[in-house]
């Protein structure tokens, strides 16, 4: 599938929304607080990247932050793709641009997955991300994070 890869703005945002309300992270991380607020904050900040088709539709993003891992290095908040558009390579486009264009100037990434995501972990230790550490119930109770790196 041809994707092109760009900075969220605005447009972008409804979109965005959507993407991710209707996705199980969505539903379960923001179903008692709306993250328009957060996600319209982190577009202006250039913070949110797009995967648009070639009819410009958002199929996906990523929210990066550059310094938010130990106020250091990246941090991937989160990778999101359409349901519609899931299993066609979209999210590996999304994290080649990610460690590839826009961390290019950093040595590690780090990233943040759920015990129940074992689809993501694999998909993460596929492109060689590491765990380095376990955080119990840190978002969400009951539910513990991986916390994952990858040395560039």
């Amino acid at each position: 599938m041809q994707i092109k890869i760009e900075t969220a703005s605005r447009e972008n945002l409804e979109a965005c929304y959507n993407i991710l309300m209707n996705s199980k992270l969505g539903q379960l991380y923001f179903s008692q607080k709306d993250p328009a607020k957060f996600l319209a904050r982190a577009i202006d900040s250039q913070e949110i990247f797009v995967a648009l088709n070639k009819e410009n539709q958002t199929t996906g993003f990523i929210w990066v932050e550059l310094h938010g891992t130990f106020g250091k290095y990246p941090y991937l908040h989160l990778i999101v793709v359409a349901s519609d558009y899931q299993c066609q390579g979209i999210g590996q486009k999304l994290m080649n641009y990610f460690e590839d264009v826009i961390t290019a100037d950093y040595d590690k990434v780090f990233l943040l997955v759920a015990d129940f995501n074992k689809r993501a972990k694999k998909f993460y230790e596929n492109l060689n991300y590491k765990e380095v550490g376990l955080i119990p119930d840190f978002a969400i109770d009951g539910v513990d994070e991986y916390l994952m790196m990858k040395r560039k």
